[in-house]
């Protein structure tokens, strides 16, 4: 059932950017570089040279380390051209691309991690399997992710919209207490979008849509009060609820999407692809923040509930 979110401490301090040189992953870099000047925040680059998976002897495995080592490093000191002033440091790490990031996460007390993220040559298996996807799993901290139709000239130093789009069905809305500080910071439009999936709307669904429409003004905590725009709420009815908020997010022009993930729920898998098919298609950055682990009661079961109270009190009545 949805709820009001229980205040969280938003911390952008530290910020961890993954990095494989790949022109999506120097877009995920160009794209933080405002979020850290607005937040003084320093910037971790970090890159894995993974195992190259060749039966090679000992003295020609040694050489194709070094020269890899070599290549990275001179690739990483381009970086900090890049990132200017910034506050920042690089990270070069041998092994499995996660372990290397868990630890950076923990020894740096990370806050967000930003990953570029590319199509493969199939859309629906888009970074599913890939170290994106893994981050977006596992990560316990807000990850970042910018899709391959981002661009590095629409990251500006502003984010003028931020969408926050909600299935209501998490325990906790810690994505939207980050979307409300950074319209807070940006003074920033926001909308709360949730989508009802289903064939068409229906007559019946008017009282239904009201109902969902108070929830989500219930989600809003005491510091919406402080942000510049009084937040729009919309709820919506469409075959496809993917597309309707893709949708969304371009007949506002949105900066930034915003999104819940429970990845350790048996039913997260469904919303997994739907997360990735966002990132894979948005023209714009999403953020995606871990939520409690515990699934909040259905909306179908309290509807249901309630019509037996009801019908309990009538039938007293008669």
């Amino acid at each position: 059932m949805a709820q009001h979110t229980i205040p969280i401490e938003v911390r952008l301090k530290n910020i961890l950017v993954a990095t494989d040189f790949s022109p999506a992953s120097l877009t995920a870099l160009t794209c933080v570089l405002p979020l850290a000047r607005q937040f003084n925040s320093t910037i971790h680059i970090l890159h894995v040279i993974q195992p190259h998976g060749i039966d090679l002897k000992p003295a020609e495995d040694s050489t194709m380390c070094q020269q890899a080592h070599m290549e990275a490093q001179h690739q990483l000191e381009q970086l900090d051209t890049l990132v200017g002033s910034v506050p920042h440091q690089t990270w070069l790490r041998k092994g499995k691309v996660w372990e290397a990031v868990e630890d950076v996460l923990q020894s740096e007390h990370i806050d967000l991690i930003v990953v570029g993220a590319s199509v493969k040559s199939e859309l629906k298996k888009f970074f599913l399997g890939s170290v994106a996807e893994t981050i977006v799993r596992e990560a316990p901290c807000p990850v970042l992710a910018v899709g391959p139709h981002v661009s590095s000239v629409a990251c500006g130093p502003s984010l003028a919209q931020l969408l926050y789009a909600t299935n209501l069905w998490e325990e906790s809305h810690h994505g939207l207490e980050y979307a409300i500080q950074l319209a807070i910071q940006y003074r920033s439009r926001l909308l709360l979008l949730h989508v009802v999936e289903q064939e068409e709307p229906k007559r019946s669904d008017h009282e239904r849509l009201s109902d969902y429409r108070r929830l989500l003004r219930h989600l809003l905590p005491e510091r919406a009060d402080d942000l510049s725009v009084e937040p729009v709420l919309r709820v919506e009815v469409a075959k496809n609820s993917t597309a309707r908020i893709l949708q969304v997010a371009d007949e506002i022009g949105a900066d930034l999407i915003v999104m819940d993930v429970c990845p350790e729920e048996p039913w997260a898998t469904h919303l997994q692809d739907k997360v990735s098919e966002i990132i894979s298609s948005a023209k714009c950055q999403v953020l995606t923040v871990r939520t409690k682990n515990e699934r909040a009661s259905s909306l179908v079961e309290t509807e249901d509930a309630s019509e037996v109270d009801n019908t309990d009190e009538a039938t007293r009545s008669s």
